[in-house]
């Protein structure tokens, strides 16, 4: 074995370790981020459900407590917007009321909450009721509010695996062209007439 063969060996694995090692540490760092953000455990009606008579309200219950600042939830029924009043969060739920009579039908919930570390989270299911609310039905108020976007907490865990992975396919592919490069040595350097 050469002496330039050896030096490549001995140099190439702490600079493979240390390149492994900060992808790795890239890519825990971006599940435990992804991981900060609420998850939703729970929705009451569940998603897809039929239940006899349309709720007083819908409640999403998540992993973890949301902020009150930016959470959204809108409920759309036959007649048009059915939720009355502010999103109600109370620990780690978040609810909204449905109007008194709302019709009979399928009803669409938008929902848009922010974690407790400042990124929202969001999401959509739908139920059915098979019999209209007791009360009086109230003429749905116009209203400016637009839907939430519908974003994935999860899409953001993604973009930081692939930003991390493609990093560290960056940093591999600067740590072996660098060691194939050739260095000079002291014997490399002797006068040719010698």
């Amino acid at each position: 074995m050469t002496h330039q063969a050896h030096l490549f060996r001995n140099r190439w694995r702490p600079r493979a370790l240390a390149v492994v090692l900060a992808v790795t540490a890239l890519l825990v760092g971006a599940a435990t981020a992804a991981q900060a953000h609420d998850i939703l455990v729970g929705t009451s009606p569940a998603d897809g459900s039929t239940v006899k008579v349309v709720p007083a309200q819908v409640t999403l219950t998540f992993d973890q407590p949301a902020l009150a600042v930016g959470t959204q939830i809108i409920i759309t029924g036959p007649s048009g917007q059915a939720q009355t009043g502010a999103a109600v969060l109370v620990d780690n739920t978040v609810s909204e009321h449905l109007r008194p009579g709302s019709p009979a039908g399928r009803y669409t919930v938008i929902w848009r909450v922010i974690s407790n570390d400042g990124h929202p989270v969001s999401g959509k299911f739908t139920f059915t009721a098979s019999s209209p609310s007791p009360g009086q039905q109230t003429t749905p108020a116009t209203s400016t509010t637009s839907a939430p976007a519908v974003v994935s907490g999860q899409s953001h865990a993604l973009w930081w695996v692939v930003a991390g992975s493609l990093l560290g396919v960056l940093l591999l592919l600067v740590v072996f062209i660098r060691s194939r490069k050739p260095r000079s040595t002291p014997h490399d350097e002797r006068d040719p007439k010698s």
